[in-house]
């Protein structure tokens, strides 16, 4: 009988944790899946190095779920926290930023709200379908609330996939824009309270 492996949410604390962050986004980073991959499973849009990485997991780290393999403690899966500052320091999303400026939550404007950007999620082909981005998520919550009201990010329509599962963890579409390169985002938000 094969048993669910356990999995353990928590903050990201080391460089080894970032490291393997960074090797689970670029075995899923959009222009290295075939376009039936990207349909099927989903992507990430952005990469990012180790050093931004690490000034983004201060000082609220970044949301990580991890399990234990072949290799000892092994991260499967991760929500990024990415705080308004470092707005300009990537510019594809640059645009994101920009449509923030002009969108509401719940009938007030963004501003109005105390916010930050959920960077990015990803879980492992292999631990998919296992409830992880919803127990990633809570970690945000149980982390974040106390200081934040709502996060925010953008999905690449495309990707279905992260749409469905953005929505079964309880996002909402707040916007929707086509970017300079023809594609088309949404820009989605989750209360921090529900």
């Amino acid at each position: 009988m094969d048993t669910a492996p356990l999995y353990v949410i928590r903050g990201a604390r080391t460089d080894d944790d970032l490291r393997q962050i960074l090797d689970l986004q670029g075995a899923n980073i959009r222009e290295t899946l075939d376009e039936n991959e990207r349909a099927s499973q989903g992507f990430v849009s952005l990469r990012h190095d180790l050093g931004l990485l690490r000034e983004m997991n201060e000082p609220w780290p970044h949301v990580i779920a991890t399990t234990t393999g072949d290799r000892g403690e092994e991260v499967v899966a991760y929500a990024l926290v990415m705080l308004e500052r470092f707005r300009g320091r990537l510019p594809l999303l640059d645009p994101m930023f920009e449509r923030f400026d002009t969108i509401a939550f719940r009938g007030r404007p963004l501003h109005d709200w105390r916010w930050y950007m959920m960077g990015q999620i990803c879980v492992a082909k292999a631990h998919r379908g296992r409830g992880l981005v919803e127990r990633l998520y809570e970690g945000h919550r149980a982390q974040m609330a106390s200081s934040f009201d709502l996060t925010v990010t953008e999905i690449d329509i495309a990707n279905t996939r992260s749409m469905r599962a953005h929505a079964r963890a309880g996002f909402e579409v707040l916007d929707e824009y086509r970017s300079d390169d023809g594609r088309e985002w949404a820009v989605i938000g989750m209360g921090m309270r529900g």
